[in-house]
């Protein structure tokens, strides 16, 4: 559908452009412009969504961990819960680092 949009809006910015009528054609510019922010405002938001998503997942597995580590009877089981809970606080670090960069970028402008 997008793809669609913007192929049948450059056909009428050529055509705009091959009448000579560059008003039309500057608004079909913006129109573009315009429709392109929204566009990476929209992935933006489903990005930002899915971040957010795998933030819960995360901290739902290392309360699961915990109580596992709770549990664990031996050396061995308890190295690898932690092993586990050590990556996963990683991933949760490099999405929060993300999230923050993301934030500060809205900020900026």
């Amino acid at each position: 559908m997008q793809k669609r949009w913007v192929d049948d809006m450059l056909d009428l910015y050529n055509a705009a452009k091959r009448l000579g009528d560059d008003p039309w054609a500057q608004t079909i510019m913006e129109a573009l412009e315009a429709g392109y922010e929204a566009s990476e405002q929209n992935e933006q938001t489903r990005k930002q969504t899915l971040l957010e998503k795998r933030l819960i997942e995360i901290d739902a597995r290392l309360n699961l961990l915990r109580k596992e580590f709770e549990q664990a009877e031996s050396v061995k089981s308890r190295q690898q819960l932690y092993e586990q809970a050590i990556k996963l606080q990683v991933e949760r670090a490099q999405i929060e680092e993300e999230r923050k960069r993301h934030h500060d970028s809205i900020n900026s402008t």
